[in-house]
């Protein structure tokens, strides 16, 4: 996010709250006529029995640099009398109104405007409260405050998500300089101290400042009623998200026994599930049952935080964390690798028979800890060597579907590392005869035929739910290069079909899915999927020397830097004589003089040299 589009945020946002602040209403009774005055940021108006006889309409917001504007206008009584209305509207500090009629005064007020920062807004903890007493459950993940936070550049995230992308602190002394505007507050509850803090609060993320905040509060002299009255105020105020947190954290650093089910409450909203659970958990006693049954109620980033808040004290739990802990709308096998610790997975698979359930869950989050292969959470699991021997195991006994066996081709996949790898692993987590046993076991498991016939059936089915069935062709390295290709012209966006025909290493097979590409007739407005199937391709294609020029200078050509960049770096891998021709030269020359990006402009460099 760049500064200047969020400083053409944050000026609309203060846009708004000026708008809400100056848009003031009057209606009153003169001799039986309603007299109806409306002010707002850029327009005043006056009507007289629903009629309007005089407005002023703005071009802008510093017309109200001006300190007064007026409307004048005349109205008809019921006898034929004429009646002349004047009305003066202004001021720096306070707004003051004057409506006379017939140069007599018959109404007069003055107001402070104070744009207060919760003011003329729906505060967020009664908003979510309203939810829960209608329909036991948050229907409705939108926030009030949602219009201050998305736009055209700013999309909406799933609850919780935001916190997890926060990667910077915050300046220093801010922490400091906000606890001491709270304990100011705490001493002296006024407006003044209390919208201090307020404001403070919204220039940062809470999460960003979490760890600070509570090092420097334990070492605060407190009054904790005082300190919690305080607390209650702004999260009963609150009408942006991160005074919520800040309420929340600071009850939390409290007994806060008689908070519990407001924090239950707000615990069920996953954009505040995890400081409602840190309070739950450091200010409520045995509050374990409650963070159990939170953690069965959310199901995104929210579930994420209750499973790390979760102590496993009973098997009920331990086996639900085995068995469901690992499955959100999120993420996946995000809390793969604690729920294993938590669940004691080692353990419950070293029981000489398993339930299937438990066998299923097992292999979930072995595919979880499996991850990707760039970062793999098993290994840093202590008990990778046991679990993978134990679960192979068990295997013999409950592998009856395609979804079983692919768990097993992903091991097998992990176990067929290099030695050197191996060494590693027995240094940490592996015992020579696990790795043997695991081997073995998976050998024994595939010489039954039943997958190869899954798998074709599967295959040949038309189902596009077919992920485990090339993963297991791969396994088995069957030909079904002729197969895929079909499947790509049904559905040529798919790119695990994609990804099965580059896995082939078949120079053939590369030069048939280069031709596919000419179906983009450009690569403007392309899916999430296209434009990885594209980079995909131009990574395979550094290992073909000489194939698919046309596609990889079309990449070259494009408006994409990512296309470039891979472009690049693909040629960078060939032998110059493929390439080395005008029409690759110049474009790369442009390239290295033109383009934004400065890995490409040097990349374009190195291959000129």
């Amino acid at each position: 996010m760049s500064f200047k589009e969020e400083f053409k945020r944050e000026m609309r946002n203060v846009k708004n709250d000026a708008a809400k602040e100056v848009d003031k209403y009057w209606v009153i009774d003169f001799e039986g006529h309603k007299i109806e005055i409306h002010n707002k940021m850029l327009e005043e108006t006056l009507k007289v029995d629903g009629q309007i006889v005089a407005s002023n309409k703005r071009q802008s917001i510093w017309s109200h640099l001006l300190p007064y504007s007026t409307l004048s206008g005349t109205f008809q009584a019921q006898g034929g009398k004429l009646h002349k209305v004047h009305v003066k509207i202004g001021g720096f500090v306070r707004l003051h109104i004057t409506v006379k009629i017939d140069g007599r005064v018959i109404f007069k007020e003055a107001m402070t405007l104070d744009f207060l920062p919760w003011s003329n807004k729906e505060f967020i903890v009664p908003f979510l409260e309203q939810q829960i007493k209608a329909h036991q459950k948050i229907i409705n993940s939108d926030l009030p405050d949602d219009v201050y936070l998305v736009d055209e550049n700013h999309p909406k995230l799933a609850p919780g998500l935001a916190d997890r992308l926060v990667s910077e602190g915050v300046t220093p002394f801010y922490t400091k300089k906000l606890l001491k505007l709270f304990m100011e507050q705490v001493e002296n509850p006024t407006t003044q101290t209390r919208k201090a803090t307020y404001e403070k609060i919204k220039e940062e993320k809470v999460i960003s400042y979490f760890h600070e905040l509570l090092e420097l509060f334990i070492h605060e002299k407190i009054d904790e009623q005082r300190v919690q009255q305080e607390a209650i105020w702004l999260l009963e105020h609150a009408a942006h998200r991160e005074v919520v947190k800040f309420a929340v954290i600071i009850l939390g650093c409290t007994n806060c026994e008689s908070m519990k089910e407001r924090l239950q409450m707000l615990a069920l909203h996953e954009e505040f599930t995890g400081v409602a659970l840190f309070a739950l958990k450091n200010g409520i006693r045995n509050s374990n049952d409650s963070i159990w049954q939170i953690a069965k109620s959310v199901s995104g980033w929210g579930k994420i935080e209750a499973i790390n808040f979760l102590e496993p004290n009973t098997e009920e739990i331990r086996l639900w964390l085995l068995t469901e802990g690992t499955k959100n709308n999120v993420m996946n096998h995000y809390s793969s690798l604690i729920c294993a610790e938590k669940g004691k997975l080692d353990i419950m698979l070293h029981e000489p028979e398993i339930s299937k359930e438990l066998f299923i869950g097992a292999g979930e989050i072995i595919l979880g800890l499996l991850g990707e292969v760039t970062h793999q959470a098993i290994d840093e699991y202590e008990y990778a060597g046991q679990v993978l021997m134990r679960y192979t195991y068990h295997a013999k006994t409950h592998c009856s579907e395609t979804e079983d066996f692919y768990v097993l081709t992903r091991i097998d996949k992990y176990m067929s590392e290099d030695e050197e790898t191996w060494i590693e692993r027995y240094e940490k987590n592996w015992k020579p005869h696990e790795r043997q046993a695991v081997e073995e076991a998976i050998l024994e498991i595939a010489k039954n035929p039943i997958w190869v016939e899954q798998t074709s059936s599967l295959l040949h089915s038309g189902n596009k739910n077919d992920t485990h069935a090339l993963a297991i062709a791969q396994y088995y390295k069957l030909d079904i290069t002729e197969l895929l290709f079909e499947k790509v012209k049904t559905d040529p966006n798919n790119l695990e079909y994609h990804m099965a025909i580059i896995a082939t290493k078949d120079r053939k097979a590369i030069e048939g899915l280069v031709t596919t590409m000419d179906r983009f007739e450009s690569f403007e407005k392309l899916t999430e999927d296209e434009h990885f199937i594209i980079i995909s391709l131009l990574e395979a294609l550094g290992e073909y020397e000489g194939t698919g020029l046309h596609f990889i200078e079309k990449c070259l050509r494009s408006d994409d830097s990512s296309f470039q960049y891979f472009a690049l770096s693909t040629l960078e891998k060939q032998d110059k004589k493929h390439w080395h021709r005008p029409d690759f030269i110049n474009v790369i020359q442009e390239i290295a003089s033109k383009s934004k990006e400065k890995e490409n402009r040097q990349l374009a460099k190195n291959l000129l040299s």
